[in-house]
């Protein structure tokens, strides 16, 4: 039991606090952002730019793992670098998903407490 919980318990949960320190600065910048434009031209405008910032990071994830799965069907990365590409590719999705996680957590934040504007 003890090897059950090191392998698949305390494992992935040292790397998802691992990409969630990585992703906490960007994500506290691209906060204070959309506060400021909430701030400067309302509700309205800091919903898009959230939605913009979601887009883009969707897309940009997407556009690396087509780039390694590409790379991994054309027999270019064989054995252990397709496997470490392969890896790289679940950080990138990770570090994108807990960015949208903690801007839509400081938006929600934002939507609750009235304007100063």
């Amino acid at each position: 039991m003890n090897e059950i919980a090191r392998y698949y318990i305390v494992g992935p949960t040292v790397v998802l606090f691992i990409v969630f320190l990585a992703a906490s600065p960007l994500a506290w910048a691209i906060h204070h952002i959309i506060a400021l434009v909430k701030r400067l031209t309302g509700t309205r405008s800091a919903i898009i730019l959230y939605c913009a910032e979601v887009s883009a990071l969707y897309v940009w994830a997407d556009w690396y793992g087509d780039q390694v799965q590409g790379a991994i069907d054309a027999g270019v990365y064989d054995g252990p670098v397709g496997f470490g590409a392969g890896i790289t590719a679940g950080f990138v999705m990770f570090f994108a998903g807990m960015l949208s996680i903690l801007n839509g957590i400081g938006l929600w934040r934002l939507l609750r407490r009235p304007s100063r504007a």
